[in-house]
């Protein structure tokens, strides 16, 4: 059972990833409009979030998915072979999955990050934060009862 197990925490980390991530990056997005003077109301607010998670997610959990399989396999690899904890092997591969992940879709997108609330630094940082408190779900659920 042990690889439903790892099966189940895997795309725990993908959903909460593609939940937290499109919502963080509707944030974002929502800011910088009313940066520039854009009147927002608190549905306006609502109605982009539930547009974006229904739209958005999806397409960005399938990329999350297939950059946390890779991740997590390796992640497995360095907790079997050192004896760095756990919870810093997986926290640290979701995070690294997450910039990775991010830098590597600007060139394919012709120089222009396709996720608009990660196209600053600090936009960038929260969605590599969130891939860490993914990392951290992963691990909590995979470990062995």
């Amino acid at each position: 059972m042990g690889v439903i197990r790892i099966a189940a925490a895997w795309l725990a980390a993908v959903v909460f990833m593609a939940l937290a991530g499109t919502a963080a990056q509707s944030g974002f997005v929502l800011a910088a409009l009313a940066d520039v003077g854009a009147p927002i109301s608190g549905g306006d607010a609502l109605g982009m979030i539930v547009a974006d998670l229904g739209a958005l997610a999806p397409l960005y959990g399938a990329l999350i998915a297939i950059a946390f399989a890779v991740a997590f396999l390796a992640g497995g690899l360095v907790v079997r072979v050192s004896p760095l904890p756990r919870l810093l092997v997986y926290g640290a591969a979701g995070l690294i999955a997450m910039a990775v992940m991010l830098a590597a879709m600007e060139p394919v997108f012709f120089g222009v990050p396709p996720i608009a609330g990660a196209r600053s630094l600090a936009g960038q940082a929260v969605q590599a934060g969130l891939g860490c408190l993914a990392g951290l779900v992963y691990a909590a659920l995979a470990k062995r009862r």
